[in-house]
């Protein structure tokens, strides 16, 4: 049986039209006893008897309008008819509508592997709050967890799909606003923390004046507080990273002058060697501090939050 002529075998005894549009309608030929195997709702509505003015098709079979979305339907279809290869589902939006359809027919049998479609979109999804407010509707709870970590509040601003927001509740969303919120604040006073201390006014025969050191300080600040807004599970490679966009310090500087060099970890490890305030191995090892203490603090967070998922 072909993908094509599934749902459209002749010894189906019962039609789904399907879609909200009648330009989007799509007939569903099905069999009874499968429907009300995986679902109570349509086990109820086959119990009673059909009305005697019920629409038919041409071959005289009973039609049921259904308004789910066409790829929906043919999803949760797919997952409940035995011997069918299960869909693979790329688009956001036809999951949600899935797990909805699933949900309105409380066919639960399915939520596993919708569920297991919903974890390929995790992690490194460009849309985390769509997936937070999604798990969060449907009792994802490691997930919910998942996609928390992974939203910032500038996805707010840019929710593809808007009408989704009506499928959370205002105390789940609410408890994301508040994670966030605290994460940037303690994110940022910790990086802060962690790199103003570093000793800016070490006197040594250095053409670097205080004003160029602390300008160098406060650019690698910000492009740290950048990489972790956008990404709070950062390691140390991704901070050192970061070093390679902020810009060179004036030239003049004895013995290693390139960037580069300086965050070699082959290089001598004493700053006193390289003359200069900006003490380039002290940035390194501070660096590997900074996400060690953000990824603790980020993994605390969560669990306060969301628990011990």
């Amino acid at each position: 049986m072909t993908q094509a002529s599934l749902f459209t075998t002749h010894d189906g005894d019962i039609v789904l039209r399907a879609g909200a549009e009648p330009d989007s309608k799509h007939d569903f030929r099905v069999h009874k006893f499968i429907l009300s195997l995986a679902s109570s709702v349509f086990k109820d509505m086959f119990a009673f008897p059909q009305p005697s003015d019920q629409t038919l098709n041409e071959r005289q079979l009973p039609v049921v309008d259904v308004s789910d979305p066409p790829a929906a339907l043919d999803v949760v279809l797919r997952l409940i008819y035995p011997g069918v290869e299960p869909p693979k589902i790329t688009e956001r939006k036809t999951l949600s509508a899935s797990l909805l359809t699933a949900d309105k027919y409380n066919i639960t049998s399915i939520y596993p592997t919708l569920r297991e479609n919903l974890k390929t979109f995790l992690p490194g999804d460009r849309e985390p709050l769509w997936a937070y407010i999604i798990a969060c509707r449907f009792g994802f709870l490691e997930e919910k967890k998942q996609a928390a970590e992974q939203t910032n509040s500038e996805h707010f601003l840019h929710l593809g799909d808007r009408e989704v927001l009506q499928l959370v509740s205002s105390t789940d969303l609410f408890q994301l606003v508040e994670f966030i919120q605290r994460r940037e604040f303690e994110g940022r006073s910790k990086i802060t923390w962690h790199l103003y201390p570093t000793n800016v006014t070490y006197k040594t025969s250095c053409e670097h004046k205080g004003r160029d050191t602390q300008y160098y300080y406060s650019q690698l600040e910000k492009e740290v507080w950048e990489a972790f807004f956008f990404n709070p599970c950062l390691g140390p490679n991704d901070l050192f990273a970061v070093v390679d966009r902020v810009h060179d310090p004036p030239p003049g500087c004895d013995p290693l002058p390139m960037s580069g060099d300086w965050y070699s970890e082959e290089g001598d490890e004493d700053d006193k060697a390289f003359k200069c305030p900006l003490q380039p191995m002290t940035i390194r090892r501070k660096l590997v501090d900074l996400a060690d203490v953000l990824r603790r603090y980020n993994k605390e967070l969560l669990q306060r939050y969301f628990g011990g998922v």
